[in-house]
């Protein structure tokens, strides 16, 4: 399916070898370069670069497979939470806004939504300062200043008759967001507690390439260090969603 949305939607031929090097070295096993170089037979500058070509190529779906596009008419909730991808310390830039609390050292956060339905992901935003709280995340900016908010936040692009579900963290935002409350019947904090439960097996999913799970070890400044994790999470990100279409869903809500 991916081979025929790349000759579908691209121009550029798929060399099948090409694209399997960037998928399992790239991502899965997340290899140097020498191990690349020794375990295709092409040198080490050549793997390099066929491994982000091919990254960015895959990266390039993500519009159409990651989207609000499709969604049930009759889903009425979207679970969102944020996912921490360790990162090795941004020596150009070193600040304790890179740190996380949840593996105590440098990395930074991506906002994910997943459709209950089927368990497709249907938004991905990031990378940020893993310090960054999961509200401002939501709203790209600051509590009482809505009109300093970026346009490109999640809170302007959720789809009508839709609410989100989360965790506490995202009390603050009770027009958009519901968290848990002790006053739900037993049923509805079920319903919540399994959307949860979903989303932490899509982060699962994608942190079982590698390069998502291992301290990310590529860039040469604070901002290429950002623009490669991102490329790196929505292709892999890209490629969970086509396992989650063929047969690989997570589990019904």
């Amino acid at each position: 399916a991916l081979i025929a949305d790349m000759k579908l939607h691209q121009s550029e031929s798929v060399d099948v070898a090409s694209l399997l090097m960037a998928i399992s070295s790239g991502l899965k096993l997340y290899d140097t370069e020498e191990v690349m170089a020794g375990r295709w037979g092409y040198g080490e500058q050549h793997c390099r670069e066929t491994v982000r070509h091919y990254l960015k190529r895959i990266r390039a779906l993500k519009p159409i497979k990651i989207s609000f596009r499709g969604l049930h008419p009759q889903c009425r909730f979207l679970p969102v939470d944020c996912v921490h991808l360790r990162s090795q310390e941004f020596r150009c830039n070193p600040s304790s806004q890179w740190y996380s609390h949840k593996f105590n050292g440098p990395g930074v956060s991506f906002e994910i939504v997943t459709d209950p339905i089927n368990g497709y992901m249907r938004w991905l935003n990031g990378p940020e300062p893993a310090s960054i709280h999961d509200l401002t995340f939501l709203r790209c900016g600051k509590k009482g200043k809505k009109g300093d908010w970026k346009r490109t936040a999640l809170y302007f692009h959720i789809p009508e008759n839709v609410r989100l579900v989360s965790d506490s963290a995202y009390e603050g935002q009770p027009d958009k967001v519901s968290t848990t409350k002790d006053a739900h019947n037993p049923e509805t904090k079920k319903l919540f507690a399994r959307m949860k439960s979903m989303q932490e097996t899509c982060f699962k999913r994608l942190k079982d390439f590698r390069a998502l799970r291992e301290a990310f070890r590529h860039g040469t400044c604070t901002q290429d260090k950002l623009d490669k994790i991102q490329l790196y999470m929505e292709a892999a990100a890209v490629l969970v969603q086509y396992d989650l279409e063929n047969g690989h869903g997570l589990f019904q809500v």
